[in-house]
């Protein structure tokens, strides 16, 4: 680790490990690729919670039930039947070395804006079981960060009816841009992420959408972006155009 690490605690229990979190400059540890890689000098005292977080992957009639512990690289192994997830994961992470380690409730917690898989839920928006330590189930959109999340249940039919676009300079870098559209029974949703200040998202009804409808949501969400090497503003609204229309045709 580094040397502002003083303790890490082992909890066996959901109980245990929201206590031991209640300590000043704790942090979480799952897969700990992200702890690692920011090496934060203020955390002091880490808690393993590998050992208590669910690790499975069930397949239901209407559902994917995913252990937060899972790693992604997991996902990819066993959910070749759902193609836009496994694109999305890949994508979050080019390395094999790090999705071997990196969690699914890692992921979901970091809440990194430039992450396909994270934006991609988003727009899906799956349930998390949280412990606080009881129970209780809650949409993604919905979570406010406090608890640890257990298991990641995603309703089968909304990976039919979604998909997403990234542009990047290589397939392996990091994409500057991420389209992510999910329909459903009466509503259109849309998440945009990548390079910006943080994740723009818009829920519409499908009576509603138009041309001018698409407009605002390309208008607004631009705003979160800047000016850089990848490209302008204006470039970067004909992309989240581009990217509307291209995520939609994979529904």
């Amino acid at each position: 680790m580094w040397s502002s690490i003083k303790n890490i605690d082992i909890p066996t229990s959901f109980k245990q490990a929201i206590e031991y979190q209640s300590k000043s400059k704790s942090a979480l540890l799952g897969g700990g690729t992200y702890i690692v890689a920011e090496k934060k000098t203020k955390i002091q005292n880490l808690i393993d919670i590998s050992y208590i977080v669910d690790k499975t992957i069930e397949i239901t009639e209407d559902s994917i039930i995913i252990g937060a512990g899972s790693t992604i690289q997991d996902m990819i192994n066993k959910l070749s039947d759902f193609p836009l997830i496994v694109e999305a994961v890949k994508y979050s992470c080019f390395s094999k070395n790090i999705r071997n380690q990196r969690s699914l409730g890692g992921e979901i917690a970091q809440k990194r804006v430039q992450s396909e898989i994270f934006t991609y839920l988003v727009a899906i928006n799956p349930i998390l079981e949280i412990r606080t330590p009881d129970k209780k189930n809650i949409h993604l959109r919905e979570w406010d960060g406090k608890g640890i999340i257990n298991k990641i249940i995603i309703n089968t039919i909304d990976l039919k009816t979604s998909g997403f676009e990234r542009f990047a300079l290589l397939p392996s870098a990091p994409a500057f841009l991420i389209v992510a559209v999910v329909r459903r029974a009466m509503e259109l949703d849309f998440v945009i992420s990548g390079k910006a200040k943080k994740l723009y998202g818009n829920t519409i009804k499908l009576a509603d959408f138009s041309k001018n409808s698409l407009k605002k949501i390309i208008n607004e969400s631009v705003k979160y972006f800047e000016d850089d090497q990848y490209g302008s503003l204006k470039y970067k609204k004909s992309l989240i155009e581009t990217g509307i229309q291209r995520a939609v045709e994979k529904i």
